[in-house]
Parts: structure tokens; C-alpha cells; sequence
């Protein structure tokens, strides 16, 4: 019997093709009983393999094809150290597992280069447990052999049978390759000379010969080459793929004991466990005297004094039942070390939140750990922990994204950095990059792989499959079945979908350990290549190994709510609470009703603004109850939650014991606590019982549920409820539970929506002043947090260097000022050391000012880039700043080296410690900057235009030709045709494979940006119309797919500034058929009663024409004239 033992699997990833359950099953119809995992340097689905191969009463062989540094790993050179060998290393019980683990780990944290490698010395210290194979052409023994050295190859041979004693074996391989059967004659010599048993192998990357053209097709995608590039990696034979045992004993009927030598190894390898029990860290801080048990209860009873004031023999009654079940299950040390972790953030003032089942516990609540008072939000500690539960509970820490790091390093230098990990995952070749990317190797027209790409529908995140694709879009199927290479396309991604291609780091989970990780999983550096360290195993994995996850979600809200209570403090002198608000605060329900809701938490979008104004929230329960409703399912019943509350209706309940329990939702039932109740109240479950109910229906395990169902109807009917409606109440649950919402995550998040707006109704501009600073990175979000500015009459002024501190901060009662921080490409540390010197000595004067008391901190890149952002302003013309900066920095390096040499002016010596006065450098007499270089450096710098706009002077061009806004485009139907005014801000032109040039643009305007699509026939006809930077007149079609927005543009004209452009200096007010005579008149009277220098353009659109009048009057340009500027 042949058992394979080199054998890569997709955790190879894009260096193999085979899935597990698709081996496992070819193994079991072949007839073997064991088999081996051996991917590339990692370990990444061993775990898995494992688990797999037990449950189908296979033998698993975990195991690794090792990468050997030719020389002491440490050393990185390139030409030398990149040419590293190959070793198998196959666990033989539970100490070669855990010592492979260790070499695994150490080749990726310590001897990576290019590969995970690990020097001689090295492997020498963990051989214990591990048997070895000297791998393929590429291992220490072969690869001397191809260069016809064979004392070379038989001292390699020597020197690894020195380390491994009888568990070294020559691996010898039959696969069609000339190469490996010049080697076979030396291997066979060596393994005859020095008395060393050999091994077959196959070196399997495809489960059967046809796949070798799939494996193929990933080296292309992984490589960026195609099937024509001559360059491509290519298999040298089709025989790499999963032989039979027949088919491997047939090749090796010579060498039989090849054979025999896989069972011999197989018959080696123990049964083993991969899982350790439970490995959590314990709370280092315990009191003298204390146990984790009674300082747990200690701090829940002082807490629940505190927050409850009176304890009645009820809540003492639920407090002793958490207390008696957390301590059974062993979880004191837990609950103390998520407390700590928490506590951290509120003594740091970084804004922490919870979310998820824990929120049930009060216990959680009386010590800190949650914000949400579990007994009057109906929520359940039996949905976290119960005496039933067989796995691990989950507290989800929700911090402010920005300090999730503060929080990260507090556990490594509390836990040791050996002991704490982020958890790995796997991003995975989905649909439409699979039609992508197979396209483009084989040669599909690229134009064609688009659309089909963008007909892939996305469910709950999940791209749906090819085959769903053809049986449900029949445009889909049409272009899927127009050729042979289209259908080729769909046969290869069929294949290809859902295999592993990369690794990356969980968005939150973090490994806490007693002792280092390495000890019970292999791990890696991060997906970046630095920081702390991930583990191999993705989260269910870990997890299984008995790890405890610990989640630190970092969100952008969170941080946003951190700042601007810092903001309020020190612009208002106010310390807000956040767990001390008005839980009832009517403006707080009223921006919500109003659908005023920029800025709150997951309330943003145009459909939740529709919802939120329908429901019109006047509770948190009722918040709660939208952020769990706002789904595909439960929103068919919006509808009816909102008849009920408005008195158009009656709540309908089949029993009346079910009011007291949807009485909150309005009879709707929402919720998966919902579901435990009315199995605890009507079908007589314990709740534990009923939390392991609504776990089987919420995961749609149809079989296990339709068990339940006799013992709840037995139940019900003991207590005396009618057995034909328990059948429509059983139906009704059903229905309930493919999309019930865990009610503890959405009151958590109902929590976090609560407090931005009652942020945004009582500070709306230390509010603002946050939000637009947590979004600069993002563009389309600035433009519609200036909206938002503007709809509250708040203005963002530009950063100036006398005025700016680093964060965006109030000024005055209406103004926003931007502030250093946000100025990209000249540092953090850069910015707030310039803001920290101006504290502490004064307003800079002047740039030569400026850097003579920033010299030694600030760079005179950085200093440039200050200038183009506009923040020297103060000091004289930007390109007068720019021109004499080098020689005020020159200057001052002289100045510098004189001191350091000790040449002091002789007349100066009476005056050592009285600061000299700086000498101005005269401004030159430069020309101006254009205001369209102005404009590029603010959009590149600020992320935003400060001076105006490079589309403001082209305003009647576009009105004149019914141009409308971006954003007002982007709320039309699919397909409705546009006509838009805007910048092209980039243009990628590709070439598809019939030759044909297309593009794809991006467009922007004042109120939002897109992206534009030019398909070839169209391309040919305004190709030489298309300038990146310049204004267009576009006219195209909306396209929507999935969400996803695009124009398809038919007609473009590039518009000619010289003859269009207004060339206005002045401001110009916008009089619309939407404005009313009183808003109108008091405009009149406003620009009546201002005085100033600024002249004044009028212009009016009737709907049918614009008529433009300039004033002879000249007003004022200040926040005044800027309001109006916004209203019209």
C-alpha cells in the first residue's frame, strides 16, 4: 500500500490546486488509508487537514516542504541567499508537531528571505519527533547531483543522516522529467553506500492529471504573465498530480521497498492531539490574599452598588447565578483580563465600546466591561455563557481605531510579545476576480470580463458562483456561452473559484497566551511583513488548537467620538460622560427623524435615512430596532413595525403570552433573544437549552432543528397552547430565524449611533470638526462632510501657520480650523513639534523666522510643502516663500557650522544668551502661482480645494447645458442618461485582445466624484478629447450593478477655459426657481448693507433660461457673505 507523503494542497497557495474534501474523497475511493500535507514553508491548513482526514477515519501525516538557507539564515544576500533548498519534514508525534511547528516559525519570523528558511544549525536543535525526506530536484541531495557533483551530494546526505539518525530517508520521484531520472541513478547510489532507506513520492500540486492546465493558469495570475508569454512558469510534465496507490506501485515495481518505505512511515506517525484544552492568560494583578473567583465577585458587588444603588433579592439572584456558572466554566481569569483591557482604554480616555452576546452579562456591566444595562434591554447572560455551552464565550471590543494600537502594545508589554499574536486569515480567488484574472491569461477580451465581472451578484458580502450566475442572469449566460473561449473561461474559474491566494491579518482577533503562542500554533510575520507576529492557523483553527481570541475592533467612529469630546473640552470646558447621557434627548431623536444623519454610526445611507424618517426613532430601543430590521428579510416588516407604532394598526400576536415579549418590536419578531424567550415561555425550555435552539436555527441546521420541534411541541402543549397555532408559531420561528439579529450586538451599536448624534446635535461643530479629520484620506467622504459644513452654517477655514494646531479645531462659534496634521508629507512628529515651539515662544514673525526656530526638527521638503499648502500664506506669495527658502537654509547651516567651530564675533560676546534678531529676507519679485497649480497642490496636500474651484469659473457653461451634479446623477435610475460638468482626474487606457482601445476615467465635481467608462467604439471618436486635469462636458448613461455605480460614457467634449470660462473675480450668487421672494429679498438686503471690495455677479435660472447681471455695489468678503454664498 502507497501512502503519499509529499503532497502540497491550495494552502500552498497559487503553487497548488488541490482543496481538501476534493482529496480526501479521491483518497477514499482509491482504497488509502492515510496521506500526508507537505505545502511550501507554511502550515497553514494542517490543522484542517487534520480534522478532515479523522472525521472520514483517515490517517493524517502533518508535515511541511521546508526551505534550507545555504548558508546561516541570517544572512540576506541576494544572488547567494536566495538559493535555498528543500527539505519534508513529517511529524511523527506530538514532539516532532510542536518541533515543526518551532522550525516553521522561525523560518518566517527570523529567516525569511524571499522564503520562509531555516539554516542547518538551526533544524539541528528540533529534530526530535520529525522524520525527513531529502524533497525534489530542488533538495540538498539532488540538486548536487544535477550538477553532476556527487561527493557533494553524498556528503549532504551524510550530514542530514547525522541529524535524523533513522528517520532520514532519500526521496526519489517518477515523473517524467529527464532531470529526475539522471538523479534517480545518484540518489539510489547514495542511499545503497550509505545504508539509507529510499521513499516514492509524487510531489502532488493537482488532484488528477487534466488540472495540470489549472495550475498553470495560477503561476500566470500569481506571476502577471499569460498562457502565450514564453516567459511563464510551465509544468514540465502532467504527472504532479494525486496518483493512485496502483499507479504508484506500477512506476516503482522495481524498487518495491520505495513502496513499502511510505507504509513503514506511515505506520511511524502516532495518533496525536493538535488541540491543548484551554490556553487562556491569567490576570497578573490580582490583590494578596485574592483568588480570580473572589476578586471577580468582590468587584461585581462593589460595581453593581454603584450602578444599581439597590440590590434587590432578584438582581442578587441573577448575579450569583452569573457569578456560579462563569466560575464553573472557569472563566473568572477571563472576565478579569477583558476588565483590565477595557479599563486600559477609559484611563487613557480612548473610547471603548462592547458589542455582541457578552452585553447579556450582568456581571459585565456591574464591573465595567459593557455600557449597556442588560435587564432592561431584555438581554440574556445565557446567550453568552450558559452551564450548556460547550464553547468559549466572546466579548467583541469595539476601541477607537486610531489608539487600537495604544491598546495592542498594553498587552504585549503586560504579556510579552512571545505571547501575543494577531490571528491570519486567508483572502480567498472570489468570482469576480477569478473572470478577472483568468481572462486576462487566456486571452478573453477584457471589455467582456468586465461585464461579466460586474453581473456577479454579492450576497451578505459572498460573490455568488459561475454556475448560479448562468442559471439565474441570463445576459450572463448569453456572453458565457457566445465562444468557446468564454466557455473555456467559466470551466477554468469553476476550478479556481474560492482557492486560497494570499494571506492577510483579521480585521480584530489578537491571541493572548500564558506562555509563548509558537508553543500551540505555528505563526508568521504579519501579512505586511512586520509588526508582531499572526498566527498560521486562521480563527476557527487557533481557536480549535483551545487558543482564546480576544477581539479589538478598531472603529473609525469610535475615534471620531474620542475627538470631539476632546474638542469640547477644550473649546467648551466640558467633560462629557458618554455613559452618562440623557438616554431621552429629544434634539438627539430629532436630527435621526430628520434624516440629518452624516456622522452617525450606520445611519449614513440614502435607504437607512428613508427607514430612519419612517420609523421617526423617539427611543434607543426603537434605534435598536432599525439597525437590525435595515437587512434583506427582516425589512419586508419594517412596514409593519411602523403601522403599529403609528396607531394604524394592531400588533398581532398568536398567543397573548407573546405580547410581553414582541411588545417592544411591535409585535414583529426581530431578534434571536426573541426566539430563546418564546422557547423558554411557551415551549418550556431552560434558556440554555433555548439559547442552543436558536444557535441550530440561526445556522439553518435543518435536521437537528426539525428534532426540536416534538420536544417543543410537548412542552407547549403541557402548558395548555393550542397545538394548531404552535404549528403556525413554529412556522413563524422558522421564518424568523434565517435572518434573526442578535438583539445584545444591535442595542450595542444602537449605543454607539446614540451617542454621534447626540454629539451631532449639541456640539455640531467640535462634531464636524472630527469627523471631516477622520476622513481626510477619503475624498468622496470630505465632499460630503463639507456639505454637511454647510448645511449647519459651519465654515473650514485653511490651515495657516500662526493658527492651526495639529488636530482640526473650533474657531470662534461657527468656524472649523484645518489643522497641521492633515497636511500629507510632512509628518506627525514634524507637525506637532512646529504647533509645540509656537506655544511655548510665540507666533513665527516670518519665514526666515520660521526657520531658524524650526531648523533642527523641520526638513526643507517639509517646510516646502507647508508653503504649498497654502499655510505660509501669511508670510508673502507662495512661489516668493518657495524661491528663497534655500538660500534662508543654507544660511542657517552656515550659522550652525560657525557656532560648532567655535567662531564667535568677537563684538558679540557680551550678548551670549540674548537671542539675536532674525534678518527678514526680502521677498523677490516672482510672478504669482497659476491658481490651477494653487488648486492641484491643495487637492494633492489638503485633500480638498481651499482657494475655489477649478470648475467655479465654468458654472454658466454647465448650467447653460443642463449639467447637473455628480451627486444629483448618482440618485438616477440605471440607465437614465446625464449630462455632467466635470474634472478628469485620471484616464487608464487599455488595449483589449482584439486590438481595441478603451478607457476608464475618473471624474469629479464639487459635490462628488465617479468613474467613467469608454467602451472602444465610443473610445475611437473622443480619444483625442480626453486630458487628464482638464474639464469636460460628459454626457452617458448610469450604470448600476450591484450597488456599484459608473457612468458609460457616449459623449465627451473638452471644454476651452480661454472662451467659457467666466473669468469672474468676484462672488456670485445663484438665484434658483427653489428659492422663495422672502429668501431673495433678504439677500438683497444683505449684499445692500455690506461694504467692501469684493464685486458681485447675480444669477438667475427661471427653469427655462439664465440671466446674469453683474452689480456695481462691492461687498464684503467675510463669514457673512460666505453663508449667503452657501444658501445661494
Amino acid at each position: 500500500m502507497f501512502t503519499h507523503l509529499h503532497l502540497h494542497t491550495e494552502y500552498s497557495l497559487l503553487d497548488a490546486t488541490t482543496r481538501l474534501p476534493d482529496l480526501i474523497e479521491k483518497l477514499k475511493t482509491s482504497g488509502m488509508k492515510s496521506c500526508a500535507i507537505t505545502d511550501h514553508g507554511n502550515m497553514y491548513g494542517v490543522f484542517k487537514f487534520a480534522n478532515m482526514m479523522k472525521e472520514e477515519g483517515l490517517k493524517p501525516i502533518l508535515g511541511c516542504e521546508m526551505y534550507i538557507a545555504p548558508r546561516e539564515m541570517y544572512k540576506k544576500e541576494h544572488g547567494i541567499d536566495n538559493n535555498y533548498f528543500h527539505i519534508v519534514l513529517l511529524a511523527k508525534n506530538q514532539t516532532g508537531y510542536k518541533n515543526l511547528m518551532k522550525i516553521v516559525s522561525v523560518g518566517h519570523m527570523e529567516g525569511f528571505y524571499y522564503k520562509p528558511r531555516i539554516d542547518f544549525e538551526t533544524l539541528s536543535q528540533y529534530t526530535e519527533g520529525i522524520i525527513a525526506l531529502s524533497a525534489c530536484l530542488a533538495g540538498p541531495i539532488s540538486r548536487p547531483l544535477m550538477e553532476n557533483n556527487y561527493d557533494k551530494a553524498l556528503e549532504a546526505a551524510k550530514k542530514y543522516a547525522s541529524i535524523f539518525k533513522d528517520n532520514f530517508y532519500v526521496e526519489i520521484q517518477r515523473n517524467g522529467m529527464i532531470e529526475q531520472e539522471q538523479v534517480n541513478e545518484g540518489l539510489i547510489k547514495i542511499a545503497n553506500e550509505l545504508n539509507l532507506p529510499l521513499v516514492a513520492t509524487c510531489d502532488s500540486h493537482y488532484l488528477n492529471r487534466e488540472d495540470a492546465e489549472i495550475q498553470e493558469i495560477l503561476w500566470c495570475i500569481n506571476d502577471g504573465k499569460t498562457m502565450e508569454d514564453p516567459g511563464k512558469r510551465s509544468m514540465p510534465t502532467n504527472e504532479f498530480y494525486v496518483k493512485t496507490s496502483e499507479e504508484m506501485e506500477e512506476l516503482f515495481k522495481d524498487i518495491p521497498e520505495a513502496i513499502s518505505n511510505t507504509q513503514k512511515i506511515a505506520d511511524q506517525v502516532e495518533e496525536y492531539e493538535i488541540s491543548f484544552g484551554r490556553i487562556e492568560p491569567h490576570f497578573l494583578d490580582l490583590p494578596e490574599g485574592e483568588t480570580a473567583s473572589s476578586f471577580l465577585r468582590k468587584l461585581t458587588y462593589e460595581g453593581a452598588e454603584k450602578k444599581y444603588k439597590n440590590i434587590t433579592d432578584e438582581l442578587k439572584e441573577r448575579i450569583d447565578y452569573e457569578l456560579c456558572v462563569i466560575d464553573e466554566k472557569g472563566y473568572n481569569d477571563y472576565f478579569l483580563v477583558v476588565r483590565d483591557f477595557v479599563m486600559f482604554c477609559r484611563n487613557n480616555d480612548i473610547v471603548v465600546g462592547m458589542r455582541g452576546s457578552g452585553c447579556g452579562s450582568v456581571v459585565a456591566y456591574a464591573i465595567d466591561i459593557t455600557n449597556i444595562e442588560p435587564i432592561e434591554w431584555h438581554l440574556y447572560f445565557e446567550r453568552f455563557l450558559n452551564p450548556e455551552r460547550e464553547s468559549p464565550p466572546d466579548f467583541d471590543i469595539d476601541i477607537a481605531d486610531k489608539r487600537r494600537d495604544e491598546l495592542i502594545q498594553y498587552t504585549i508589554d503586560k504579556y510579552g510579545i512571545d505571547n501575543v499574536k494577531q490571528i491570519g486569515t486567508f483572502s480567498k480567488l472570489q468570482t469576480r476576480q477569478a473572470l478577472r484574472d483568468v481572462s486576462r491569461v487566456i486571452g478573453v477580451d477584457l471589455s467582456i470580463a468586465d461585464q461579466l465581472s460586474k453581473m456577479v451578484e454579492i450576497v451578505f458580502g459572498k460573490a455568488k458562483g459561475v454556475d448560479y450566475m448562468i442559471e439565474h442572469n441570463p445576459e450572463f449566460a448569453e456572453l458565457i456561452n457566445s465562444s468557446e473561449k468564454t466557455k473555456h473561461l467559466a470551466e477554468i474559474v469553476r476550478k479556481v473559484t474560492g482557492l486560497c491566494r494570499g494571506t492577510s491579518t483579521h480585521a480584530c482577533g489578537i491571541i493572548v497566551t500564558p506562555d509563548p503562542v509558537v508553543n500551540y500554533c505555528p505563526i508568521q510575520r504579519d501579512s505586511h511583513g512586520g509588526g508582531i507576529g499572526m498566527t498560521q492557523y486562521e480563527m476557527a483553527d487557533a481557536e480549535g488548537t483551545g487558543l482564546m481570541k480576544f477581539d479589538f475592533l478598531g472603529l473609525r467612529n469610535l475615534n471620531v467620538i474620542g475627538e470631539a469630546i476632546k474638542k469640547i473640552e477644550v473649546n467648551r470646558k466640558e467633560k462629557v460622560n458618554l455613559r452618562e447621557l440623557n438616554r431621552e434627548d429629544k434634539a438627539t431623536f430629532q436630527i435621526m427623524q430628520e434624516g440629518n444623519t452624516v456622522g452617525i454610526f450606520q445611519m449614513e445611507s440614502e435607504g437607512m435615512k428613508r427607514t430612519i424618517k419612517s420609523v421617526a426613532p423617539e427611543s434607543q430601543e426603537d434605534i435598536c430596532y432599525i439597525l437590525a430590521a435595515y437587512r434583506p428579510g427582516p425589512m419586508q416588516f419594517i412596514p409593519e413595525y411602523v403601522a403599529v407604532k403609528r396607531g394604524e394598526k394592531e400588533a398581532e400576536y398568536i398567543f397573548p403570552e407573546l405580547k410581553p415579549i414582541l411588545d417592544v418590536t411591535n409585535g414583529v419578531i426581530t431578534y434571536q433573544e426573541h426566539i430563546m424567550t418564546i422557547a423558554q415561555q411557551i415551549g418550556g425550555y431552560s434558556l440554555g437549552s433555548a439559547a442552543n435552539l436558536m444557535k441550530l436555527m440561526s445556522k439553518k441546521k435543518y435536521d437537528k432543528v426539525e428534532k426540536e420541534k416534538p420536544l417543543f411541541m410537548e412542552g407547549a402543549k403541557k402548558k395548555g397552547f393550542d397545538e394548531e397555532k404552535l404549528n403556525q408559531l413554529w412556522e413563524k420561528l422558522l421564518l424568523f430565524a434565517n435572518y434573526g439579529f442578535n438583539k445584545a450586538h444591535s442595542a450595542s451599536y444602537a449605543t454607539v449611533s446614540y451617542w454621534t448624534a447626540y454629539l451631532k446635535a449639541h456640539y455640531p461643530l467640535e462634531f464636524m470638526a472630527a469627523l471631516l479629520e477622520g476622513d481626510l484620506d477619503n475624498f468622496d467622504r470630505v465632499i460630503i462632510d463639507l456639505n454637511e459644513c454647510e448645511r449647519l452654517g459651519i465654515d473650514l477655514l485653511p490651515p495657516t501657520i500662526n493658527k492651526s494646531g495639529y488636530y482640526f479645531d473650533p474657531e470662534g462659534e461657527n468656524s472649523i480650523r484645518y489643522g497641521l496634521g492633515g497636511i500629507k508629507n510632512v509628518g506627525d512628529d514634524i507637525t506637532k513639534s512646529i504647533v509645540k515651539e509656537r506655544k511655548e515662544n510665540g507666533e513665527y514673525k516670518n519665514l526666515d523666522d520660521f526657520i531658524d526656530r524650526t531648523f533642527d526638527f523641520v526638513p526643507k521638503r517639509a517646510v516646502e510643502y507647508l508653503i504649498m499648502s497654502g499655510t505660509m500664506d501669511d508670510f508673502g506669495p507662495r512661489n516668493a516663500l518657495l524661491e528663497i527658502t534655500p538660500s534662508i537654509y543654507e544660511r542657517k547651516k552656515q550659522e550652525n557650522k560657525t557656532k560648532d567651530l567655535g567662531q564667535i564675533d568677537i563684538f558679540s560676546l557680551g550678548n551670549i544668551d540674548e537671542k539675536k534678531a532674525i534678518q527678514e529676507t526680502p521677498l523677490p519679485d516672482v510672478p504669482k502661482v497659476p491658481l490651477t497649480q494653487i488648486l492641484q497642490w491643495e487637492k494633492e496636500l489638503l485633500g480638498l480645494y481651499f482657494s475655489s474651484h477649478p470648475l467655479d469659473n465654468l458654472q454658466e457653461f454647465f448650467q447653460m447645458k443642463k449639467a447637473i451634479p455628480i451627486k444629483s446623477a448618482l440618485e438616477k435610475k440605471d440607465s437614465d442618461l446625464v449630462v455632467l460638468g466635470v474634472l478628469i482626474t485620471k484616464i487608464r487606457k487599455i488595449t483589449t485582445k482584439k486590438g481595441q482601445m478603451m478607457a476608464f476615467l475618473s471624474m469629479e465635481d464639487k459635490s462628488g466624484s465617479v468613474d467613467g467608462i469608454i467602451f472602444p467604439r465610443t473610445y475611437e471618436t473622443m480619444k483625442d478629447t480626453l486630458v487628464s486635469g482638464k474639464p469636460m462636458l460628459v454626457a452617458g448613461r448610469l450604470n448600476i450593478r450591484e450597488g456599484e455605480k459608473s457612468i458609460m460614457v457616449e459623449k465627451a467634449m473638452l471644454v476651452d477655459e480661454e472662451r467659457f470660462s467666466s473669468k469672474f473675480d468676484g462672488v456670485t450668487f445663484r438665484i434658483k426657481p427653489s428659492h422663495t421672494e422672502e429668501e431673495i429679498k433678504e439677500l438683497k438686503q444683505f449684499i445692500k448693507e455690506s461694504n467692501g471690495n469684493t464685486p458681485v455677479k447675480i444669477m438667475v435660472n427661471d427653469g427655462d433660461k439664465i440671466k446674469t447681471v453683474i452689480l456695481g455695489k462691492k461687498i464684503d468678503m467675510n463669514a457673512d457673505t460666505k453663508k449667503w454664498l452657501r444658501k445661494f
